[in-house]
């Protein structure tokens, strides 16, 4: 079998030889520098061969001489090909412009991203990427060397240590690594821990200084916990205090929740609208007919080809909306009450800061008014009482 390119780029075609005298055929056509090739017998006097095509019009002479006859079976090459292009002109420009639109659409950056943020809010790095050139529908030819755009991000974010930039097909990921806070240094003048409100001492644990109370004594406000004056009447040092003091502090909370509650359910009735996305856009294709729900709940989801780290610009959505309706429910007054209940202890832990437990709680009185549960509620509540009060040293 013989079968190249340069026969591809040349044309050729596959013929049926019919005649007795094929043999003497061919010899002439080998000593006329007649290429013919994939030579094989389908019947008896029948042989099928392929030639180029500026050799098939060459063995017309030796065909009539030899008293054989040809028929052309198919027709293979680049000339063919050109041909079949050239009548379907519609579909091949479409398909060169299609790729052409997608090679332009994968020279843009069409999403930025950014990962690594702590305390530096995404959203200034986003707009110190676009001071130097990083954004939606720039152009990633006419963005600087990664090491000049990296130099740059950094004298604008000057909370960041290093910023990397990857690119990934037609979107930018940004690496931010913050800079370690600097460590606050301790209070070092002289401080007392004193009682920031009225209390019952829980639990006292001094680390410096001296206590001045003990478990399950009152305090009240300003009163010092811990002090920051150590020694004796004839040697006295200021220090700052430091420690830890728990309290029991009480709290009444009054809470109303309505009886009648107002709430949506699923009714079952989906809708689905699909988007083409190309780069940032969405376009709507289908249904034809954009229908709507009075009220719903939406969920999204989206289908990009990426391979190889290369994320296609040309992708797929589908939005779903479910379909809700408003419904009344009452509750009885012991399900209000526990809700209400459920409010007011996260309000008092709230309130009574970090590390903080209700100890023990106890439901003073309930009322119904107006279709309303009015509730209100003691709780005894263990949290850090103390706080720093400076002073001056002797």
């Amino acid at each position: 079998m013989r079968y190249g390119i340069k026969e591809w780029v040349d044309g050729h075609v596959t013929i049926t030889v019919r005649g007795k005298r094929f043999e003497r055929m061919l010899n002439m056509a080998v000593r006329d520098g007649i290429r013919i090739w994939n030579i094989r017998r389908v019947g008896e006097e029948v042989t099928r061969c392929d030639i180029l095509i500026r050799d098939y019009f060459r063995l017309r002479p030796l065909l009539k001489e030899t008293g054989c006859r040809s028929h052309v079976e198919a027709r293979d090459g680049l000339p063919f090909w050109l041909l079949r292009i050239r009548r379907r002109s519609g579909l091949a420009i479409g398909a060169a412009l299609f790729f052409i639109g997608l090679y332009m659409l994968s020279s843009f950056v069409w999403s930025v991203e950014v990962s690594g943020t702590k305390m530096v809010d995404p959203r200034r790095v986003i707009q110190a990427a676009e001071q130097v050139g990083i954004k939606e529908g720039a152009w990633k030819v006419k963005l600087k060397e990664p090491l000049v755009l990296q130099k740059e991000l950094l004298s604008l974010l000057p909370e960041a240590s290093w910023v990397g930039i990857e690119i990934q097909g037609t979107k930018v990921m940004l690496q931010v690594v913050e800079k370690e806070a600097p460590v606050k240094p301790l209070a070092t003048g002289p401080r007392h821990l004193v009682a920031k409100k009225r209390a019952v001492v829980h639990k006292i644990l001094p680390e410096v200084g001296r206590s001045q109370v003990v478990s399950n004594q009152l305090v009240e406000k300003g009163q010092v916990l811990i002090s920051g004056i150590i020694g004796n009447d004839d040697r006295q040092q200021a220090v700052s205090a430091r420690g830890k003091v728990q309290g029991e502090v009480w709290y009444i909370s009054n809470t109303s929740v309505p009886l009648k509650q107002a709430l949506h359910r699923l009714t079952g009735e989906k809708l689905q609208h699909q988007y083409l996305l190309v780069g940032p856009y969405a376009v709507y294709v289908w249904p034809f007919e954009k229908q709507s729900f009075a009220q719903a709940e939406m969920a999204e989801q989206r289908f990009l080809p990426s391979y190889a780290g290369y994320t296609s610009p040309l992708g797929w959505k589908t939005v779903t909306y479910a379909q809700t309706e408003p419904v009344q429910t009452e509750m009885s007054v012991e399900e209000a009450t526990e809700l209400a209940k459920k409010f007011a202890r996260e309000d008092i832990l709230k309130k009574a800061g970090k590390d903080a437990f209700i100890q023990d709680e106890k439901v003073l009185h309930v009322t119904t008014e107006n279709g309303k549960v009015y509730v209100s509620i003691h709780f005894s509540v263990i949290e850090d009482i103390a706080i720093e009060q400076p002073f001056v040293g002797q």
